[in-house]
């Protein structure tokens, strides 16, 4: 197997998958290809990842892409061929439930998973409408800044508007430069933008930013990660803006769009163990989680 950074040329010759999971959006495995170290090789539309262990929890070979869970976990010979060659251990990581099914076929692996590597899964309508008793206090929040800024206005992103996202972004890593001495995973999320907008079209990138007064004060960057669900990479929002319930819109307002309207649901990725993002994201009720699992043999 030939294995190198991953390349939007490598990527662009994988078949479509159909799991949950972030890290099996081509998207996602590209633009965090630094900050994970991930290594691919490509084979007849197959995608084959393996991860060095710079990220805790993450070494190891991903699940193969581009093919379903039988015929993904049928490569695992290959696979231990590749690991006895290159002298590295026969380890798993990023498997979900399905995956890991699959491969009780071929070895016996005992697996462990970390709650802070689980994907958030939301139905795209309860994100769009925001009806119910549950997500009353969401609506409350995009109505209040709606009271406030009533000629805030949502509009797709595209070629002629990545601009006014990108300067979103570098005013949300300005405010987290002020606030905080440590902003390093900040800085490596804000290239990962930067990236992401410059290559907005490549990627098959879709999103939305939100305008005040035609001020761009939040974005949000996503991808289609299956048939029937997208993936959020990037929300921002700054200044008062944020404070006063810009996320909560740009947020809503995606979920309502066009675009979204055509999945029936949305990824909004890992909360990093951190408590005040995991109470954000379950204060969103999620449909179901998506459990990453590690193992080695």
């Amino acid at each position: 197997m030939e294995w190198s950074t991953p390349t939007i040329e490598i990527l662009k010759r994988i078949k479509p998958s159909n799991y949950f999971g972030c890290d099996t959006s081509l998207a996602h495995i590209f633009l965090w290809r630094s900050m994970t170290n991930v290594q691919v090789a490509e084979q007849d539309g197959i995608l084959f990842r393996y991860y060095d262990g710079r990220n805790t929890n993450v070494t190891g070979y991903g699940f193969p892409l581009g093919c379903g869970p039988a015929e993904g976990a049928a490569f695992f010979p290959l696979l231990k061929r590749d690991a006895k060659l290159r002298g590295v251990p026969m380890s798993f990581c990023l498997f979900d439930e399905c995956q890991i099914k699959a491969m009780e076929e071929y070895c016996s692996v005992k697996w462990q998973s970390f709650s802070g590597d689980s994907d958030y899964i939301y139905n795209q309508e309860n994100l769009a409408t925001l009806a119910g008793r549950k997500l009353h206090s969401k609506k409350n929040h995009v109505n209040r800044f709606m009271r406030l800024y009533p000629d805030a206005e949502y509009r797709a992103i595209a070629s002629h508007n990545t601009s006014d996202a990108l300067a979103v972004a570098e005013q949300w890593i300005v405010e987290h430069r002020e606030a905080s001495g440590n902003t390093s995973m900040e800085e490596a999320e804000f290239g990962c933008i930067r990236e992401a907008l410059e290559l907005r079209e490549q990627l098959g990138l879709l999103g939305g930013i939100l305008y005040v007064e035609d001020r761009p004060v939040a974005f949000t960057l996503a991808s289609i990660l299956s048939s029937q669900c997208l993936d959020v990479h990037f929300e921002k929002a700054i200044g008062d803006y944020a404070r006063d319930g810009a996320y909560a819109v740009i947020n809503q307002r995606f979920a309502s769009s066009e675009e979204a309207s055509a999945y029936k649901y949305i990824n909004r990725e890992e909360d990093m163990e951190l408590p005040g993002l995991r109470k954000a994201k379950e204060s969103y009720r999620p449909a179901f989680k998506v459990k990453k699992y590690s193992g080695r043999i």
